[in-house]
């Protein structure tokens, strides 16, 4: 969590410095962006503080005969985000059948984050690949 921590010292000082909203705004949510993506890339049940921290393994089911369970990867994306990002808020997460990249599973999560009174709708898609593995992307 020191990462964290150094993070929000270096927005104090940014916000200090900074007269425009919009440059930090735009970090914020890259900032945002890039915390999901740790957690989502964290296995459950490996940080001590929490063991419902981060995901389930999902290779055995990517990489199954059967049909991964769509729904239970969809609730843990949706348990992550809202549980452990506390700036998300509304946040919803759907499955989004698609044929270009069968290795890959694509999710899509939106929501929304408050700045300075100002509500700001996020929309990103979340590729879970066959090794478990998820990168989010605008």
């Amino acid at each position: 969590m020191t990462i964290r921590l150094l993070q929000r010292i270096s927005q104090w000082e940014r916000a200090a410095l900074a007269d425009d909203g919009d440059e930090e705004s735009i970090g914020d949510v890259e900032e945002i962006r890039q915390h999901l993506e740790k957690i989502y890339n964290t296995r459950k049940g490996t940080v001590l503080i929490d063991d419902d921290f981060g995901l389930p393994d999902f290779s055995a089911m990517l990489n199954g005969y059967s049909a991964p369970d769509v729904n239970a990867i969809v609730q843990q994306l949706y348990f992550q985000a809202k549980n452990y990002e506390p700036r998300l808020g509304a946040v919803q997460v759907k499955f989004i059948e698609q044929d270009r990249n069968p290795g890959q599973l694509q999710f899509q999560l939106n929501a929304v984050i408050e700045q300075q009174q100002q509500k700001t709708s996020l929309l990103w898609n979340a590729w879970l690949a066959d090794d478990g593995s998820v990168n989010l992307t605008a």
